[in-house]
C-alpha cells in the first residue's frame, strides 16, 4: 500500500495497517499498553469529526507524545489535545499542550511549593498579602467583571518565587503574531474557540520556560507543543512556520520588566484597578 493510499483510509482502518501497528508496538513495546493506546486514540478521533480527515501518522505520533508524557488526551481533563490543521500537504494533527498539562508536568519535578495561573478580572487585585505568605491578594467579588489579564506564579521549595502578568491585549497580540489560524477567518483555532485557556497556557509557559525548574520531560513537552510530530525530535510548527518551539519574544518584552523587578511588577498589576 503506498503512502498516499494509506493516508486516504479512515483512521479506524489505517491504524490497523502493518506500518502503523509496527510504529505503535515498536514505541510502546508492551502489548497491553499498545492495545489500550489504540483504543484510546481511536476514541479521541471518533469524538472529533475534524480529526477524521487528518493524516493518521500525525494523529498517532501526537498520541504517542501524550502517552510518553503520561498526559491523557481526554477533553474533560484538559491536559493536552490533538488539533486539526490544514497544511499544504493535507490535514494534520497538531499536538497542543494545555495549561493543566504544564502544571502536571511541573508538579512531577517535586520542586514546586506553589504553582498556578488565573484570569484576572477588572478591579480584582487588592494588594500584596500583609504577612508576605502570598505575593498578591485578589478579591472574588469581581468575577462578573471583564477579564483584563492573566496572572501566573510559582514558588519553589527553596523559596524562589516568580510571577508574571500579561494584559488581555498582550495575549491577543501574542496570538496574532504566533498563530496564523487565529488571524485567518476561514480556519478554526483554540485561540478563537477557547481564548481564556490558551491565554493562561501561554502566560504560564512563558513563566516556567524562563524561570522555572524544567525537567527533561517538561522541556520535551514545551518543544513539542503546537507541533505536528513527524518523528523523534522532528517537529513541524504548522500554525507558525517561524516557531522553533522555544519561548520567543513577544509584545511583553517591549514593556517594563514585570517578571524581574518586584516594584514594576506590583505597578503592572495595579493597572487592573484603573
Amino acid at each position: 500500500m503506498n503512502e498516499i493510499t494509506k493516508k486516504q483510509l479512515p483512521f479506524s482502518v489505517a491504524i490497523k495497517t502493518d506500518a502503523y501497528k509496527q510504529m505503535i508496538n515498536g514505541t510502546l513495546t508492551d502489548k497491553k499498553v499498545a492495545e489500550k493506546f489504540v483504543a484510546d486514540i481511536t476514541s479521541v478521533v471518533a469524538n472529533n469529526y475534524a480529526l477524521k480527515t487528518c493524516d493518521a501518522g500525525s494523529i498517532i505520533a501526537g498520541g504517542l507524545m501524550a502517552n510518553s508524557l503520561k498526559l491523557s488526551l481526554s477533553s474533560s481533563l484538559g491536559y493536552c489535545a490533538l488539533v486539526p490543521y490544514k497544511t499544504k500537504t493535507g490535514d494534520k494533527a497538531q499536538f497542543q499542550l494545555m495549561y493543566k498539562g504544564l502544571i502536571q508536568l511541573a508538579e512531577r519535578t517535586g520542586q514546586y511549593k506553589r504553582l498556578g495561573v488565573r484570569p484576572v478580572h477588572e478591579g480584582e487585585y487588592i494588594g500584596q498579602d500583609e504577612f508576605g505568605d502570598d505575593e498578591f491578594k485578589f478579591s472574588h467579588e469581581f468575577d462578573d467583571k471583564p477579564v483584563v489579564g492573566y496572572f501566573a506564579y510559582f514558588e519553589l521549595l527553596n523559596g524562589f518565587k516568580k510571577t508574571l502578568y500579561w494584559t488581555t491585549k498582550q495575549c491577543m497580540e501574542h496570538a496574532k503574531r504566533y498563530s496564523k489560524a487565529f488571524t485567518n477567518s476561514t480556519t478554526t483555532s483554540l485561540w478563537k474557540s477557547d481564548f481564556d485557556t490558551m491565554a493562561q497556557k501561554t502566560v504560564l509557559k512563558q513563566l516556567l520556560s524562563k524561570y522555572g525548574v524544567m525537567s527533561i520531560e517538561l522541556q520535551t513537552a514545551v518543544q513539542a507543543d503546537q507541533a505536528v510530530i513527524n518523528g523523534k525530535d522532528n517537529y513541524e510548527y504548522v500554525d507558525n512556520e517561524d516557531d522553533s518551539g522555544e519561548v520567543t519574544s513577544t509584545v511583553a518584552d517591549t514593556l517594563p520588566d514585570m517578571e524581574t523587578d518586584e516594584e514594576t511588577e506590583k505597578k503592572a498589576l495595579e493597572i487592573i484597578n484603573k
